[in-house]
């Protein structure tokens, strides 16, 4: 175990002193904090969730709810010159005064689910998000830009202080209690623990498990299982980190994350209607500080593993309190460095379940490769260890990850923390 108060106060360094203030944030979260930005309502509603199916008794707004729906690949423009025509063409029809512009019904899905999206300002040129130990700064410490859309700031003589820009965060905990609110989904979210007491009855039966397809023969989920750290009614989750290229003629335009709910059938959780979104960090820059952004999202998820998440079970007719258990951070090899805080594939120690095998550099190169041969012309000092018998590579593991960690977070200037990340391959 790692005591995070006292590894917090041994860094020296600003910037792993800001990865700690982060990790407390988290280790401390609750719903209430001011970084949640979370209403009153939304609030009370995560708090005490609605205990009815969700009924929508005016065809009104249900025809905008579909149309809204419909067009999720369409703009803005194209459901306004719908509503219109609707509007002109159907006068006098009953429920036409219920006929939803895009801004009022989204609001009204938002109501009627409960799922809210937060803003937060950020850094104009996406560096980080003021966030954290950033939120009290107005200027971005990486760029020196204003956190202030400058317009409005000298328009208003100094008065008037908007964001020049925002990234979104989804809260996780309101969708999961929409999608228990519906019966179906409901009985769909039983999948995982249903599988799981078959599969330790076969295990019981026979001692093996025959074929490995889901996350649910892994022996560190079922070892979790039997320990009772996760129950029947909690929600298994992986989460997902990629940049997204929204126009062909430009490289990545924004950075999203994404939850994939585990307790769903493997047939059905991957599908876009069952992915929940997490976050969307705009561009047009890829963001230096990752943490800042992931920030309000993980801090949502760490408030409700404080406190618990109550969720009314339509199919069951029933309210109980849920844990919710992070199993895997996943997303491409440069991409995993943002969750793991490890040197990634091309470090010295760059194996991202920490196997401990050490890779080979070239001559006066410094991108390191997982190369387990010796080579037999020249070794460079570092590289020069026997070779590896590809059937002897250690298992993962993490008995020194903790003892490197605490050597990493001390190192008392720059030069230190580069030969600590260099042989710890943490760095973070």
């Amino acid at each position: 175990d790692i005591d995070l108060d006292t590894l917090a106060q041994s860094a020296i360094l600003p910037k792993i002193q800001e990865a700690m203030s982060f990790v407390l944030g988290l280790k401390n979260a609750s719903v209430d904090d001011p970084v949640a930005k979370m209403s009153d309502e939304a609030l009370d509603r995560l708090r005490n969730p609605p205990q009815t199916p969700l009924r929508i008794e005016s065809p009104g707004i249900r025809h905008s709810i579909s149309t809204y729906l419909a067009l999720e690949h369409a703009s803005q423009d194209a459901y306004h010159q719908i509503y219109r025509s609707t509007l002109r063409n159907f006068p006098g029809a009953a429920a036409l005064d219920d006929i939803q512009s895009f801004r009022n019904v989204e609001k009204i899905i938002a109501t009627y689910t409960g799922v809210e999206s937060l803003e937060h300002d950020m850094c104009p040129n996406s560096c980080l998000a003021f966030t954290g130990p950033f939120a009290p700064l107005t200027v971005c410490p990486i760029c020196s830009s204003s956190r202030w859309d400058q317009a409005r700031l000298h328009a208003s003589n100094g008065h008037e202080k908007v964001a020049a820009k925002k990234f979104v965060t989804i809260p996780l905990g309101p969708q999961l209690q929409a999608l228990y609110r519906n019966p179906e989904s409901a009985c769909n979210m039983r999948y995982l623990h249903q599988r799981t007491q078959q599969i330790l009855a076969e295990i019981r039966a026979t001692s093996t498990i025959p074929v490995v397809d889901d996350i649910a023969m892994g022996w560190d989920y079922l070892a979790a299982v039997l320990d009772g750290d996760i129950k029947e009614n909690d929600v298994v989750l992986m989460v997902s980190l990629d940049g997204a290229q929204l126009y062909e003629s430009k490289q990545s335009d924004c950075w999203i994350y994404i939850w994939v709910i585990l307790n769903l059938s493997p047939d059905k959780r991957y599908r876009k209607i069952h992915v929940r979104p997490g976050g969307f960090i705009p561009g047009p820059n890829k963001p230096k500080n990752v943490d800042s952004f992931l920030f309000v999202g993980f801090h949502h998820l760490a408030a409700i593993q404080n406190e618990g998440l109550t969720i009314w079970d339509a199919s069951r007719d029933m309210t109980f309190k849920s844990d919710l258990h992070l199993l895997f951070t996943t997303a491409d090899g440069p991409g995993l460095v943002c969750w793991d805080g490890m040197v990634g594939h091309s470090g010295k120690n760059g194996c991202r379940i920490y196997c401990g095998v050490i890779g080979r550099r070239k001559t006066r190169g410094t991108h390191y490769y997982p190369a387990l041969l010796k080579p037999l012309d020249r070794c460079v000092s570092g590289s020069d260890h026997d070779s590896i018998n590809v059937l002897d590579i250690p298992p993962g593991g993490s008995a020194n990850y903790a003892a490197n960690l605490r050597r990493l977070v001390a190192s008392p200037n720059q030069r230190q923390w580069d030969l600590r990340k260099t042989e710890t391959g943490i760095t973070k």
